[in-house]
């Protein structure tokens, strides 16, 4: 009780006009941009339950290589901006992200060239063109995603959410025009959508430049040495993340992949309906938290022999994770009481057939993100090497569960894989933390 109080008064203490402005724009811009969604997945599940369940593959890769390029450099971007940028240098710091992203774009490129090239040799159902498509979109969906994540960084929360409302309706726009001139094809889907976020992420690109400080006044000497340092930090930063997103995304999205080769791709359809609906839930509002909370918690742990705010930073820590649990609960009883209307809300009578395992699905899913709202404190320690352990071992353990369950459970078993896989990460995660917390060299309570 008294650790509540202490974690009340400090948020007391530390609230402004100007952060509750900001969170408020915030859960204005989101909540707009849920119902959104949940307008988009309604037009698109008319598309029949096979063929959204193809989307949401697709939707799977464009996770896999997020969780491979983007997220770990995003981490990068979100670890160090301000630490260089209390040096006068995120400029440079910022060319050098702008060229991962290049050189990973062109990487992606190429591969959804040759997968174009050779598709016709595998006998797809799907068009080569299909995947050509889809393989651009990969880049650009990350690409601007990406850079929601910047402008909150740079506290331009208001316009960011103002930027993704308006994204989001034009893509309604879009969808229902094809629709009303009976084009709502995949095909089409993916050409609208590649029009959309290429647009969107120029915006937000040429909307952060705005901020941006002037150029330092360095030789070319100095800049190259100060490149290569930014080089070895960043690399040696993310290169955990590398891993964690092969493991995160067997975790996150390996499944629909088993449903497709054990079930059928309208199972994957149905399947990729509750999640839409554990995503709204669960998975948006912890990104919104985190979107608001990292920035400020790594901004605390510029510097770490500054105990004071190390140990500030740690309670945000600590206050972070227990709002995500508390939305894991209140989602979990949300979808057991209501779980069947909640999809007929956002598809029809076909999507229903699994319903009662909605709140398994939002309970396991609610674990996890509790256990990854924990390792914020060894990300702003720069020890994210610390959860290889933990995120390796859900990895593994979901394919072979998934695998396992799938086979003689169907559906069932994917959300007894989540519940099983989301505990484990949890308990060890925490595990792991206090381990770190012994181990520093002052107490954070």
């Amino acid at each position: 009780m008294d650790q509540f109080k202490k974690l009340f008064h400090l948020i007391r203490s530390k609230i402004n006009p100007d952060s509750v402005t900001e969170m408020s724009w915030v859960f204005v811009g989101q909540l707009t941009t849920v119902v959104l969604s949940f307008i988009i997945v309604k037009i698109l599940s008319n598309l029949g339950a096979d063929q959204y369940g193809v989307y949401a593959l697709v939707l799977s890769v464009i996770a896999f290589f997020g969780m491979l390029f983007y997220g770990p450099v995003l981490q990068g971007f979100l670890r160090f901006y301000y630490h260089y940028l209390d040096k006068s240098l995120s400029n440079i710091f910022v060319k050098l992200i702008y060229k991962v992203l290049l050189i990973s774009g062109i990487i992606l490129i190429i591969l959804a060239v040759i997968f174009y090239i050779l598709s016709p040799l595998f006998h797809f159902s799907l068009s080569p063109l299909f995947f050509l498509i889809a393989g651009i979109y990969v880049v650009t969906f990350k690409v601007d995603e990406f850079f929601n994540s910047v402008l909150n960084l740079v506290r331009k929360r208001k316009e960011n959410s103002i930027i993704q409302g308006i994204e989001k309706a034009a893509i309604i726009l879009y969808l229902v025009s094809l629709r009303y001139f009976n084009l709502l094809e995949l095909k089409n889907v993916f050409i609208a959508l590649v029009f959309n976020t290429t647009l969107f992420a120029f915006i937000k690109i040429k909307y952060f430049e705005k901020f941006l400080p002037e150029e330092p006044l360095l030789d070319k000497s100095s800049i190259k040495n100060v490149r290569k340092e930014m080089n070895t930090q960043l690399y040696t930063y993310v290169l955990p993340f590398l891993i964690w997103g092969i493991s995160g995304w067997l975790q996150l999205n390996g499944e629909k992949w088993v449903i497709n080769g054990f079930l059928s791709t309208a199972d994957v359809g149905i399947y990729a309906i509750m999640m839409a609906i554990v995503n709204a839930l669960i998975i948006i509002p912890n990104n919104i938290i985190s979107e608001f909370a990292t920035p400020i918690i790594f901004k605390q742990y510029s510097d770490l022999n500054n105990s004071e705010n190390v140990k500030i930073g740690f309670h945000y820590i600590r206050i972070n994770m227990l709002i995500i649990f508390a939305i894991s609960i209140f989602s979990t009883i949300v979808t057991y009481l209501f779980g069947k209307e909640l999809i007929l809300l956002v598809s029809n009578n076909s999507y229903t057939v699994y319903w009662y395992l909605l709140p398994i699905l939002c309970f396991g899913t609610g674990m996890f993100f509790t256990g990854q709202a924990h390792t914020v404190l060894g990300m702003a320690l720069n020890l994210p090497n610390k959860y290889l352990a933990p995120k390796i071992l859900i990895g593994v353990v979901a394919v072979l569960l998934n695998i396992l369950l799938i086979k003689n459970l169907g559906i069932n078993g994917v959300a007894y894989t989540v519940l099983i896989v989301g505990v484990i990460y949890l308990i060890h995660v925490a595990f792991v933390n206090r381990k770190i917390i012994s181990s520093f060299k002052y107490s954070l309570e």
